[in-house]
């Protein structure tokens, strides 16, 4: 999609629009050819209006008697740009600031920008990540307005369910080749899958009822609230607790707070008031590795950035954390024939595919990657996991993997911790959801009676009182 759009050049191979050879050097290019991307992380400026974000290197400017003026008419965009909005049908208040409007609302914006510049092709990166359960279904309703008035629209995803639900046709990627390219009506969710990964895939949860003993809190968060460099508090008063035998999943919209909280669980960040409590022992505040050698599993994010190191060898990633352990070393050495045979055993149990057993973890693909990252952090049994995003990035066969060893340690009688902005992710592993809205647990659930209209409802920070009794 970056080639589509001029952010990068292909070393070969040739674009066509309507049978003719383009060649795109920058995303001005692109959009003077007709088409438009609206990227998974916006680009808008909060403190401008909605208005003046769409115009933003298009403005209008005043013309005088001896041409353009250096001064921007605010009038004629404003009447151009209600023109736009009214011809497409999408609902702005032009006159908004974009700090002050919600998410969806700047999906919208986003939208209305490309629009505006009068693109025929709309290409949509991951366009539902972001949004609430509501939000996503009115995204859905614009789309198919925007394809009966002709438009072309290529919708990214990794949730199958919008894609057949949006779609005409689909194109099947995998490793950068493609592999399928079907009509929507002759295909399922499950051949999807099928097709993606080359093998069955489960892709419901198939969660039992063996559950946590009612009264045993193994984990327990108290006022927990933190500031940021700025000295804006990001947290506040976060009241949670997990049983031995529980999944606590935690939703909301990327943003408010969950990354915040995942570093404070994890030591990479200082709470400035509560406590957080681990099998009766106040944890607060602890280094990442006296975290886990209590006896709790982090699962960060980004697999790169906080779990791995492209540039290490894959024996010394898959003990990384735990070098300290009497396995791995002994009086400050490394016994790395113990590493080794871990590694290999890890290897196999985990079903982890490497080509070089001596070599770098950039070798693996991002589903083993990740596989690693679960075979070291589950490896140890620990009585608590913390899961950010357990599954971004991976592929259905490998999210089919994660999840399953989630539950697996569900079953022993470890309690864990669930960050996700996949709210199905969400509603099929948890016992209980709590939902964060700008720094807060808005809400707590129990997965088993809630549904998805109730959970987007506390994401876009509108509460009842029965989701606040569990």
């Amino acid at each position: 999609m970056n080639m589509l759009y001029g952010l990068s050049r292909p070393t070969s191979g040739k674009i066509f629009i309507r049978e003719k050879e383009v060649d795109f050097f920058t995303p001005l290019d692109a959009i003077n050819a007709g088409i438009g991307m609206v990227h998974q992380h916006f680009k808008l400026v909060p403190s401008l209006t909605i208005c003046e974000n769409i115009l933003l290197g298009v403005e209008i400017m005043y013309e005088g008697k001896l041409g353009k003026l250096p001064f921007i008419d605010s009038k004629k965009e404003y009447e151009k740009v209600q023109k736009v909005s009214d011809k497409f049908k999408i609902d702005l208040n032009l006159k908004d600031k974009v700090k002050d409007i919600s998410i969806g609302l700047k999906q919208r914006v986003e939208i209305m920008k490309m629009l505006y510049r009068n693109v025929n092709i709309l290409i949509l990166d991951e366009p539902t990540a972001v949004l609430t359960p509501q939000e996503v279904d009115d995204l859905i309703i614009d789309l198919k307005e925007l394809k009966d008035k002709g438009k072309t629209i290529i919708f990214i995803s990794h949730k199958l369910s919008e894609v057949m639900e949006v779609s005409d046709s689909i194109i099947i990627i995998r490793r950068g080749r493609v592999i399928g390219d079907v009509k929507t009506r002759d295909i399922t969710e499950q051949e999807i899958a099928q097709i993606m990964v080359g093998r069955d895939v489960v892709l419901r949860v198939n969660k039992d009822e063996i559950g946590c003993s009612n009264n045993d809190v193994i984990y327990k968060l108290e006022n927990i609230s933190t500031k940021n460099m700025l000295g804006e508090e990001v947290l506040s008063d976060i009241n949670i607790e997990v049983k031995k035998g529980e999944i606590l999943g935690i939703a909301g919209v990327e943003g408010n707070g969950q990354n915040e909280l995942v570093m404070i669980l994890t030591g990479l960040m200082i709470s400035t008031k509560g406590k957080i409590i681990f099998n009766s022992k106040n944890i607060t505040n602890w280094w990442p590795a006296d975290i886990r050698e209590a006896g709790i599993g982090i699962i960060h994010e980004d697999r790169y950035a906080q779990c791995l190191c492209r540039d290490m060898t894959i024996s010394e990633n898959i003990i990384a954390g735990y070098h300290r352990n009497p396995d791995v070393s002994k009086h400050g050495m490394m016994r790395y024939g113990e590493i080794a045979k871990k590694r290999d055993r890890l290897v196999k149990e985990y079903d982890i595919r490497i080509a070089n057993p001596d070599g770098n973890v950039s070798q693996l693909s991002g589903g083993n990657a990740q596989k690693l990252i679960i075979a070291r952090e589950f490896d140890p049994n620990p009585k608590l996991l913390i899961a950010y995003q357990p599954t971004h990035g991976l592929d259905v066969g490998s999210i089919e993997f994660v999840h399953n060893k989630i539950l697996e340690l569900r079953k022993q009688g470890a309690g864990v911790v669930m960050v996700s902005s996949d709210l199905t992710e969400i509603m099929s592993l948890s016992d209980r959801i709590a939902v964060m809205y700008n720094g807060r647990i808005i809400g707590k659930v129990d997965a088993h009676k809630t549904n998805t209209a109730e959970i987007g409802m506390l994401m876009a920070g509108i509460t009842n009182k029965r989701s606040n009794q569990i």
